[in-house]
C-alpha cells in the first residue's frame, strides 16, 4: 500500500429541537412515533469482484459510526376513516443538527404525533448538512480491516461533504389498541456501504499515517462508490410495542 500524510477531524455534538406541520382533527391521534437511524452489520467479510463466489478471509470490522443529522422530513399519507378511499396527506418536519451515534438503538433523533389508521405510504428524507458539522465530517466510520494476508490496518471514511437519503413504506397499519408506540428505524446496512469495493482495491490503497482513509481526498474512487451506495434508498422498519414513545 502506498503512504502520505494527513490528519483526521472529529464530529462534535449539537443540539436539536423538533417541529411538526397541522394534523387533521377529523382522526383520533395518539401515537407517538420516534425516528431512529441505525447501522447494521458492523462485522462483515469483504469480497473479490474479480472471482464470483470465491472465498476470501478479507474482513471489516466498523467500531464508530456517526453521523451530524441536520434535519428530516416524514410524509405521510393516511387513508380516510370517512371515505376509506381517498388519503390524507401528512407532513412532519424535524430540525436539528444532532451527532447520532448508529450503533445506539435507544437515541431517536425526534418525537412526532402519529394518529391511528392505515396509511398507504409513510417517507423518511433525512439530511446531514457540511454547515453543521463545524469543519468536522457529516458521516464517519472508523474500524479494522484485515486483508486475505492477514495485514490489520485501521480503516475510516470520512464524509465533509452534505448528504441526503431517503426511505419509504408502503401498506402500514398503526392501531391505537393499548397505546401501542410506533417508531420508524431508517436501517444503514455497513456492508451494502462498501459494495463495489474489493479486497483487491482495499489492498492497494493509498495508507495515510498507517491509516487506509477514504474520503474526497484519499482514496477518491473508493469514495464515489461508497457515495452512491448511501445515496440509494434504504430500508425502514416500523416497530409496534406498548407503553409511551420518547426523543432523543
Amino acid at each position: 500500500m502506498k503512504t502520505k500524510s494527513t490528519s483526521l477531524l472529529l464530529l462534535i455534538p449539537a443540539i436539536m429541537f423538533v417541529s411538526s406541520c397541522n394534523k387533521d382533527e377529523s382522526q383520533p391521534a395518539n401515537q407517538a412515533a420516534g425516528i431512529r437511524i441505525q447501522a447494521y452489520n458492523k462485522h462483515f467479510s469483504v469480497s473479490s469482484n474479480y472471482k464470483s463466489g470465491a472465498a476470501t478471509t478479507a474482513s471489516i470490522s466498523w467500531d464508530t459510526a456517526q453521523m451530524v443529522v441536520s434535519g428530516f422530513k416524514f410524509e405521510a399519507e393516511l387513508k380516510s376513516l370517512i371515505t376509506h378511499r381517498d388519503s390524507v396527506e401528512f407532513e412532519y418536519k424535524w430540525r436539528g443538527p444532532q451527532t447520532v451515534n448508529l450503533f445506539d438503538s435507544t437515541v431517536a433523533i425526534g418525537t412526532i404525533t402519529l394518529q391511528p389508521g392505515f396509511y398507504d405510504e409513510i417517507e423518511i428524507k433525512v439530511e446531514g448538512l457540511k454547515q453543521d458539522a463545524a469543519g468536522g465530517p457529516v458521516f464517519y466510520l472508523s474500524g479494522i480491516y484485515t486483508s486475505d494476508s492477514g495485514q490489520v490496518v485501521p480503516i475510516a471514511v470520512l464524509i465533509k461533504e452534505s448528504i441526503f437519503f431517503k426511505t419509504e413504506r408502503n401498506s402500514v397499519e398503526i392501531t391505537s389498541v393499548d397505546l401501542s408506540v410506533f417508531s420508524s428505524v431508517i436501517q444503514l446496512y455497513l456492508d451494502q456501504l462498501m459494495a463495489g469495493i474489493d479486497y483487491q482495491l482495499l489492498n492497494n490503497a493509498t495508507l495515510t499515517n498507517g491509516r487506509l482513509i477514504i474520503s474526497a481526498y484519499s482514496n477518491a474512487g473508493l469514495y464515489r462508490i461508497f457515495m452512491q451506495n448511501l445515496g440509494r434508498d434504504h430500508d425502514c422498519e416500523h416497530r409496534k410495542g406498548h407503553g409511551h414513545g420518547h426523543g432523543g
